[in-house]
């Protein structure tokens, strides 16, 4: 878990069950009281863009995405099947 204060651009994060990349991160202070921290992010699933907004101390759990080239290979009738073209594995 990592604060909303670490959010930064490119960073990617799950809530509430859906992946999400921030695009445009924004720090506002306005005065006495908590910080607010509004975020553009983009649904990895689903590729729509909507704001985000958080008071500091909020936290939101931090992810780490895995992209490698990869070549289709067959389907079985239930799963698809795919190879990585770098080490030959059938992940």
């Amino acid at each position: 878990m990592i604060d909303v204060n670490q959010l930064r651009n490119g960073t990617n994060f799950t809530l509430d069950g859906e992946l999400y990349k921030v695009l445009k991160y924004e720090h506002i202070k306005m005065g006495r009281g908590n910080a607010t921290i509004r975020v553009q992010v983009r649904n990895l699933r689903t590729g729509a863009t909507r704001e985000m907004t958080f008071t500091s101390g909020d936290r939101v759990q931090d992810i780490r995405i895995d992209t490698r080239v990869v070549e289709y290979l067959y389907d079985d009738g239930e799963f698809l099947t795919f190879m990585d073209v770098e080490t030959f594995e059938q992940p």
